[in-house]
């Protein structure tokens, strides 16, 4: 059974640290905010979604410090078929509580029957996020299994599935985004309300809820691109 998921990112700025970090977004030519949400170790995590295959249960968590208003007990997305799918929403103390919170979850998942992990360009960006913020927070649960995840032989995984690898033939191919597999599938594009440049202003604004159900909408997406993807024989690792 598979546990896919995403997560979405602001930039850890503080008095202390902006003219520093300043100072590296101008050798990329990027504003703070962006570098920083971009790079690892300066990444802070605000939301994590989740889809998990056995139970058929999406949800996500957050940070409750970056809250506006009281948050419902959950969100809906829409499906391919036109269908709402709730979402449970999980309000944690800080970001070091998101993190611990989701580390249980993997290993929970890990730890069953024939488990699968199954991203999209999560090795590339998430996986070093909640490692290198695992760090920063000082939280140690988890970060063994994230590294097994990061270390596992992408061309014979047995474990973590990242689409981005699959889709791109181990990138022979270009890279595109996720919403544009989904629309060549037939599926919903996951970027309709929200994409991932507006994220860092929907957090500003208090508006972390809707950030949520948007990390949420990129799950459900994965999973969809997941399901296509299974479809055809001999394409994913371990199958006939």
């Amino acid at each position: 059974m598979a546990l896919i998921f995403d997560i979405e990112t602001i930039a850890d700025l503080s008095p202390a640290n902006r003219g520093a970090v300043e100072a590296l977004a101008a050798g990329r030519e990027m504003s703070p905010d962006h570098y920083g949400a971009l790079c690892p170790p300066l990444a802070r995590v605000v939301c994590i979604a989740w889809f998990d295959s056995a139970s058929n249960q999406l949800g996500a968590a957050f940070d409750a410090r970056l809250l506006g208003t009281p948050a419902p007990a959950s969100v809906e997305i829409v499906t391919a078929d036109d269908a709402a799918l709730g979402c449970r929403l999980d309000a944690c103390g800080d970001e070091a509580q998101l993190l611990e919170s989701f580390a249980a979850r993997l290993e929970t998942h890990v730890s069953g029957s024939e488990p699968q992990v199954v991203t999209f360009n999560v090795r590339g960006f998430d996986l070093p996020v909640l490692v290198h913020r695992s760090l920063r927070c000082g939280v140690s649960r988890g970060r063994s299994l994230l590294l097994k995840l990061l270390a596992e032989n992408r061309y014979r995984p047995m474990l973590h599935i990242d689409l981005m690898d699959t889709l791109t033939f181990f990138g022979a191919t270009s890279r595109w985004p996720l919403a544009a597999y989904a629309i060549g599938y037939g599926l919903p594009s996951p970027k309709g309300e929200m994409d991932g440049s507006q994220v860092g202003a929907a957090v500003a604004g208090g508006k972390i809820v809707d950030v949520a159900r948007y990390c949420a909408g990129d799950v459900w997406a994965t999973a969809e691109v997941y399901r296509k993807v299974r479809e055809v024989d001999g394409w994913l690792p371990g199958k006939t």
